[in-house]
C-alpha cells in the first residue's frame, strides 16, 4: 500500500490501492516490510507551500504480526520530494513522482548502499493531467486515480515508447465510472489501500473492506472489519492479513495502532510506535512470514565491541559530593547579562503547601548583598525557627528558598529578580542533613532582572479558550514526550514567545540601564494566593527495546524538583525551582513493561498560583506572580500515578548508534540493570498547569528508581546513559 500524496490541491492524502498478485512458488516470504512517510511538522497543514518534503525510510520488523512483536523502526535514510510533486510508492521498492517537470521513476537503493531514490527513467509527456486528480496511488504496475469528474481509471507504463526511447503510459479499460455507487464511497472515504484481492477503506472510524469479481470490473458491497477508530486519519497494509492505522499530526501524537485478520480485525499492537508525522506510503508483499526472533538492526552494525556489562547499580563511590549543603547560592544579573552589582538580597523560606487563606509573609531567612560579578551567598544558621525548621522537615529535609532583589533603574522603571533554589539544613534530631536534602540542595542559578508590575497591579488571568491555545497545551496534548526545551517566555499568543523580551518599557530598551536599589529600612514580601489545581507531571521514565522490560518505581514518598515558573505581566518563565521530598505520596510506578516499551510516569500535584508584593522600609514598591508546585494531592476519582508520554523514539538502533560509545553498556540475558542513586534527566514538558509548561527532575534513591531486566532471547541487550555512562550520573539510561 502506498499513501495518497496532494501536495497542491490541499486534497485529503490516502494510500495506495494494491492489485492482488500470486507468489510464485521460489519467492520467499518476507518477515520485514518497508514503510515510508511523506514527513511533515506536527499541526502544519496537509500541503505545506513551498516547503520540500522529506520522505524518510522505516523497517517493519512484524508487519505478519501487525507489530505485536517487533517494533517500526525509523531508518537514516531520507530523500527530498519538491513541494509541487505528488509521490506514489509501488512494491519493491520503486517510486513514481509526478512534478511540473513531467513523471520520473525511482528506487528504493539503500540496501545496496545507494540513495533512498534513486533515478530510475523519465516518462514521455502524454497529456495526463496527474497533478490535477483528485486521488492517485500506485497498485502493482499500475496506477490508479479518481479525476476530478469523480471517475475511476488506471493506467499502466510500458503504453508506448517514444522515438527518444521514454517510456509512456497507457489508460487501461474496464472500471466503473464515476456513478457507480462503490466508486463513490472510495472517493469520499479518508483513506483507501488494497491488498490480498480486497480493498479497505477508512472513514470516520471505519475500515470497510471491498471485493471484485476481477480486477477492473465492478466493487462488491462492502463489509465492515472495523469500527470505532475515531482518531484514524490513515491506514496501509504491508501484506494480506495486516493493517496499520495513523493518528493525525495535529494533535502531536503520531500513533501506529495495528490490527490482523481478514473479515474482522482484531487489535494486534495498540501503541506499534508514536512521533510519525506524514503521509505513509507502504510496500506491500504478496506474502508474509513471521518476525524473527533477532534483534533490530538496520543499516550498518555500531562498533560494540568491548563494551562494559552493566552493573546492578552504579558504583556509589562515584556519587558526587555535595556543595555546602547549608549554604545557598546565586547570580544575579541586568537584562543585558552584565552583574546586577551591589543589590541587596532578601533570602526568604518557601512554603511549598498549596493553599493558605488570605496573605502571608514568608519568614526571612537572612539578608546579603551582590558582589561586583553578581554572586551571593548565605549560610543558613545551624538553628532555624521553628516554623521554618518544621516545613524542611515535613519536606524530607530541604528547604525551598527564595532570593529576591530589587530596585529601579536610572529612568525610573521597577526591576525584580527572582531565584529559587534549595539547602539541606541539618535535622534537629540528628544533627545532619538529610540524604534526599543533601541531593537536592547546592545548585546555582544566574538569574536575569526583569521589568517588575506596580504594587497595586491587578493580573488579568487568562481564560480556558486562551490558556487552551499555549505552548503547554500543546505539551499537555501530545501522547509522546517533549523533544525539544520550553521557549524562555510562554505566553498565550504563541507568536510572540520566540522574540518576546519584557524590557521594552515605554518604547524604550531598559535592559542595559543600571538598576539602584531601595535603600532604606527593611524589606520583605507579601504573598496572596490565587488559585490552586492538581497537574499530573512527570516523575520517572522507563525503557524497554527489543527483549526486555521496564520499570519505574516512585514509591512511598515525593523525591522531585519542579521548576517555579514567575511572571510580571502575562508572560511567564522559568527561574529555579522547589524540591519536593514529603512522605505523603503512596504512588507506585509501573512494573515489567514491555517489550518495545518506553512511558513516562506521571503523579498529581496541587500547584498554587500567587501574587507577590514587594516592600521595602514599608513602601509597597512592585508585584509579581509566582507558579509554585506543592503536595502530592489525588483528586477526587482520579489516579495516583498514571502512564505518562510514550517516548519509544529516544530508543533503538539507531539511537544507540548515534550515543557515545562510553555511555554504553549491556545487560546479560536475565539479569538487570538498575539506576537508583543521583538525579534523572529534567523532563522540559513535564507539567501543564494554568497555561503554562513546568519541568521537572526526579531523585533516585531506593524508592524511586529505574530499572531495565533483560529477557533471555539469543543475544546481549544494550543500554547507554543520556548525560554519562550508565555506572556514572547518566540521569537517565535507553534501550536496545
Amino acid at each position: 500500500m502506498a499513501s495518497v500524496i496532494a501536495l497542491l490541491s490541499g486534497a485529503l492524502a490516502v494510500p495506495v490501492l494494491a492489485v492482488p498478485t500470486t507468489a510464485s512458488a521460489a519467492e520467499a516470504c518476507p518477515n520485514t516490510s518497508n514503510t515510508y512517510v511523506l514527513e511533515r511538522q506536527p499541526g502544519s497543514p496537509k500541503a505545506d507551500t513551498y516547503t520540500d518534503k522529506t520522505l524518510r525510510k522505516y523497517v517493519d520488523f512484524d508487519p505478519m504480526g501487525g507489530g505485536a512483536n517487533a517494533p517500526l523502526v525509523s531508518t537514516d535514510f531520507t530523500a527530498k520530494v519538491p513541494w509541487s510533486s505528488r509521490i506514489v510508492a509501488t512494491r519493491g521498492g520503486k517510486f513514481y513522482v509526478f512534478g511540473r517537470d513531467g513523471v520520473k521513476s525511482f528506487r528504493d537503493a539503500t540496501a545496496e548502499g545507494g540513495s533512498l531514490l534513486e533515478p530510475v527513467e523519465t516518462f514521455a509527456d502524454t497529456g495526463i493531467p496527474w497533478l490535477g486528480f483528485e486521488k492517485i496511488w500506485a497498485s502493482g504496475s499500475y496506477i490508479l486515480t479518481i479525476n476530478n469528474q469523480g471517475a475511476f481509471e488506471a493506467y499502466f507504463e510500458g503504453g508506448h515508447v517514444m522515438p527518444n526511447g521514454q517510456k509512456t503510459f497507457a489508460p487501461a479499460p474496464g472500471f466503473p465510472g464515476p456513478s457507480d455507487p462503490r466508486v463513490k464511497e472510495i472517493r469520499a472515504a479518508q483513506d483507501v489501500w488494497s491488498v490480498g484481492g480486497a480493498t479497505y477503506t477508512l472513514d470516520a472510524g471505519t475500515i470497510r473492506k471491498y471485493t471484485m469479481a476481477r480486477f477492473g470490473s465492478a466493487f462488491n458491497a462492502p463489509t465492515v472489519v472495523a469500527t470505532g477508530l475515531n482518531d484514524a486519519v490513515q491506514g496501509w497494509s504491508p501484506g494480506a492479513g495486516t493493517v496499520y492505522t495513523a493518528t493525525a499530526s495535529a494533535d502531536y501524537s503520531g500513533l501506529v495502532r495495528g490490527y490482523t485478520g481478514t473479515d474482522t480485525l482484531v487489535s494486534a499492537n495498540p501503541t506499534v510506535m508514536s512521533g510519525l508525522f506524514g503521509d505513509v506510503l507502504s510496500d506491500t508483499a504478496t506474502c508474509l512470514a513471521p518476525a524473527s526472533e533477532a534483534k533490530p538492526v538496520v543499516g550498518t552494525p555500531a562498533d560494540d565491541s568491548d563494551l562494559p556489562p552493566a552493573p546492578v547499580e552504579p558504583d556509589p563511590d562515584l556519587a558526587p559530593e555535595p556543595v555546602g549543603p547549608r549554604v545557598v547560592r546565586g547570580v544575579f544579573t541586568l537584562g543585558d547579562g552584565r552583574p546586577a552589582a551591589g543589590m541587596n538580597v532578601l533570602i526568604e523560606a518557601s512554603d511549598v503547601a498549596a493553599e493558605h487563606p488570605g496573605s502571608q509573609k514568608p519568614p526571612v531567612l537572612g539578608t546579603t548583598t551582590t558582589a561586583a560579578d553578581g554572586s551571593w551567598s548565605l549560610t543558613l544558621p545551624e538553628e532555624l525557627p521553628a516554623d521554618v525548621a518544621a516545613v524542611a522537615a515535613d519536606n524530607g529535609g530541604a528547604l525551598n528558598v527564595s532570593a529576591t532583589v530589587a530596585g529601579t533603574t536610572s529612568s525610573g522603571v521597577p526591576m525584580i529578580g527572582l531565584d529559587h533554589t534549595v539547602a539541606a539544613p541539618e535535622d534537629p534530631a540528628t544533627v545532619q542533613p538529610t540524604a534526599f536534602g543533601v541531593a537536592v540542595s547546592g545548585e546555582q542559578h544566574t538569574t536575569a532582572m526583569i521589568p517588575a508590575a506596580a504594587p497595586d497591579t491587578t493580573f488579568s488571568q487568562p481564560t480556558a479558550a486562551q490558556e487552551a491555545t499555549t505552548y503547554a497545551a500543546e505539551q499537555d496534548a501530545s501522547s509522546i514526550g517533549a523533544a525539544s526545551t520550553a521557549p524562555t517566555w510562554q505566553a498565550d499568543n504563541r507568536a510572540l514567545e520566540s522574540s518576546y523580551t519584557p524590557y521594552i518599557v515605554n518604547g524604550t530598551d531598559v535592559s542595559g540601564q543600571a538598576v539602584t536599589p531601595y535603600s532604606s529600612g527593611t524589606c520583605e514580601t507579601l504573598r496572596t494566593a490565587l488559585s490552586s489545581r492538581i497537574a499530573y507531571t512527570t516523575v520517572g521514565e522507563g525503557h524497554a527495546n527489543w527483549d526486555a522490560y521496564a520499570t519505574v518505581d516512585y514509591d512511598s514518598k515525593l523525591s522531585t524538583t519542579v521548576d517555579v515558573a514567575v511572571s510580571t505581566g502575562s508572560t511567564w518563565k522559568a527561574s529555579g525551582g522547589v524540591s519536593l521530598g514529603s512522605s505523603v505520596g503512596q504512588t507506585t510506578g509501573y512494573t515489567n513493561q514491555g517489550p518495545n516499551f518506553a512511558r513516562q510516569y506521571q503523579i498529581p500535584i496541587q500547584y498554587t498560583k500567587y501574587k507577590y508584593t514587594y516592600y521595602c522600609g514599608g513602601i509597597a514598591r512592585s508585584s509579581y506572580q509566582k507558579i509554585i508546585a506543592g503536595r502530592y494531592s489525588v483528586p477526587a476519582g482520579g489516579a495516583v500515578g498514571k502512564m505518562g508520554a510514550d517516548v519509544r523514539y529516544k530508543d533503538g538502533y539507531s539511537k544507540f548508534n548515534a550515543s557515545p560509545k562510553s555511555h554504553r553498556a549491556y545487560v546479560e540475558p536475565g539479569s538487570y540493570f538498575q539506576l537508583s542513586r543521583g538525579k534523572s534527566v529534567k523532563w522540559n514538558g513535564a507539567a501543564s498547569v494554568f497555561g503554562v509548561s513546568l519541568g521537572a527532575a526526579t531523585t533516585y534513591d531506593r524508592d524511586h528508581k529505574q530499572r531495565i531486566t533483560a529477557g533471555r532471547k539469543a543475544g546481549r541487550h544494550d543500554i547507554w546513559g543520556q548525560n554519562d555512562r550508565v555506572s556514572g550520573n547518566p540521569g537517565l539510561f535507553f534501550s536496545w
